[in-house]
């Protein structure tokens, strides 16, 4: 689950200010913005191409569909005229859905959302900055970049190859000795007030809550008195209307939600609140996790049968030219006055992160209630996705449904460890080993063309053949390869492949650093989760 970055670290500007006051500005700034785009360029070779022939800088708008405060920056930032004045003199401005591109969306998650880079002629970074900036801001950074004069400056020596960084066996005492420690790390962030994990903002973070549930499980009073308390208190987020749950809080309690809904978080809430019935037989569990499955059948699935990916906060927040919204004011209605006034916009992409995400949560839910049509869905949502985003050959999923008679350049470590964890959970309730033999395909795939032979983890991506600059350097992501650990070891206890075993050893050695745990801060419990699972499989790695 990626959060933003106001949410990973401590309040940085107006990006974390209250939901009221953003949205206020959000209607008030729809209102008056100019109606002309931006003439925005494609992230794609050619651009690079033409900002080096062209001494240009590139400054890329890293956003995505549901961001409230990336509208606010399109609608301010981007329409002031000194600022487009800059831009069309020295810059060549490119947006990108960070949603529909998870290896920038890995690569800058700390930075945004909005996050804005700037880059050399020669996509070499210059500068990065987190989240909303206001137009006088801007201009001053632009003019900055400018004023260095990198754009003149040309170097055609070849790129430094990447530092190799083997790492060394890590023994089962060890990795125990990290378990425990990073359940320490965790523990220091346990707010005893408002329950859940972080002082400042708070956040439905799925994944520390199903490493709490996990514990209690096991018979660990604590732990089962901490999740609980966190599930009660996390629940003020959920939509009482339509269900679902809200992003986060933009304040020190669960009071003031900010209202995006997204399938990261969607998908751990129902998962957390089917474990907690199943865990105590209590009907509010059981409740909440019924108001998340309903908010996911009726709004974020397609005909076929897959799942979508966000609801923006606010209605028309990408239609200027129709009645703004706030989300604020829009879920404070019933179900009657919202639909008189339209619908936050739905991405209706499919994307095979978020279904593994999904399926894996139904499974959950299944699991706890044993109601076939919840099965059902999973699985229809499943062969959806083998139908639409199978790579063919290669024996992996791509990112989005693809056109049959094109071949993907690039897939992603996301999608893949996500979507075939879920395609093991199917096998797990469902004993239908047509997910299991699917599930290889894509654990194949992965060890064939996304291992890291120098450092052990996975890559985020598959080698890009067009990719320039920075982005010719692929990245070890650690939140994905955690859930490629987790499809692994719950694979390997299944099929009798010690390469899975290897894997899963190869990853942890990569991933399991002092610098990689605390770079998490709160966000420690799929780790947590994935050392525990890789538990009696884990070995073979030399």
């Amino acid at each position: 689950m990626r959060l933003p970055a106001c949410l990973l670290v401590a309040l940085l500007g107006v990006g974390c200010a209250s939901t009221r006051a953003a949205t206020r500005t959000n209607a008030a700034l729809a209102e008056g913005a100019p109606r002309e785009e931006l003439p925005w360029a494609a992230f794609s070779p050619e651009t690079f191409a033409r900002a080096k022939a062209e001494r240009k800088y590139i400054v890329l708008d890293g956003s995505a569909e549901w961001c409230h405060w990336c509208h606010v920056m399109e609608a301010t930032t981007y329409h002031d005229p000194e600022v487009r004045k800059i831009l069309s003199a020295h810059f060549i401005a490119v947006k990108v859905d960070v949603d529909a591109r998870p290896d920038l969306e890995e690569r800058y998650g700390d930075w945004g959302w909005p996050a804005t880079v700037m880059f050399s002629p020669d996509a070499t970074e210059i500068g990065k900055y987190r989240g909303y900036i206001a137009p006088e801001k801007f201009r001053e950074i632009l003019r900055e970049v400018v004023a260095s004069g990198i754009a003149n400056r040309r170097d055609d020596a070849a790129p430094a190859a990447p530092v190799k960084n083997p790492r060394t066996a890590l023994s089962e005492e060890h990795l125990a000795w990290i378990q425990h420690a990073t359940d320490v790390e965790l523990d220091d962030y346990w707010d005893e007030t408002q329950g859940g994990w972080g002082r400042t903002q708070k956040a439905p973070l799925g994944w520390n809550n199903a490493w709490a549930l996990h514990e209690a499980s096991k018979g660990d009073a604590e732990a089962r008195a901490r999740v609980l308390f966190t599930l009660d208190q996390q629940s003020k987020l959920i939509d009482p209307v339509w269900g679902g749950i809200y992003q986060y809080s933009a304040a020190r309690h669960w009071d003031a939600p900010h209202f995006e809904k997204l399938m990261t978080f969607q998908a751990p809430a129902l998962d957390n609140y089917a474990t907690a019935y199943r865990l105590t037989g209590e009907a509010k569990h059981l409740a909440r996790a019924k108001a998340m499955l309903g908010y996911l059948d009726r709004f974020m699935k397609g005909p076929e049968g897959a799942f979508y990916a966000s609801q923006d906060a606010d209605v028309n927040a990408h239609d200027r030219d129709k009645p703004f919204m706030n989300g604020h004011d829009y879920y404070a209605l019933d179900e009657k006055r919202r639909l008189t006034r339209g619908m936050p916009r739905v991405d209706t992409h499919e994307y095979g992160r978020e279904n593994g995400l999904a399926i894996g949560a139904y499974c959950t839910m299944f699991e706890a209630t044993k109601d076939v049509a919840v099965l059902a869905s999973a699985e229809k949502a499943a062969r959806r996705v083998l139908a639409t985003h199978g790579a063919g050959a290669r024996g992996g999923i791509t990112h989005d449904a693809i056109d049959p008679q094109k071949t993907p350049k690039v897939l992603y470590l996301s999608d893949n460890a996500a979507f075939g964890l879920a395609l093991v959970r199917l096998h797990e309730v469902t004993k239908n080993d047509d997910y299991l033999r699917e599930a290889r395909k894509i654990a194949d795939f992965m060890i064939g063309e996304l291992v890291d032979d120098d450092g052990g983890g996975m890559f985020a991506s598959t080698a890009d053949p067009d990719a320039v600059g920075v982005f010719a350097t692929r990245r070890v992501p650690f939140e994905d390869n955690v859930t490629a650990v987790r499809m692994f070891s719950r694979l390997a206890r299944v099929v009798p492949d010690a390469r899975y075993g290897v894997a899963v050893d190869r990853i942890l050695r990569a991933i399991s650093t002092p610098e990689e745990i605390k770079g998490r801060g709160r966000m420690l419990g799929d780790y947590l989760l994935a050392l525990e699972e890789s538990k009696g499989v884990r070995g073979g790695s030399k």
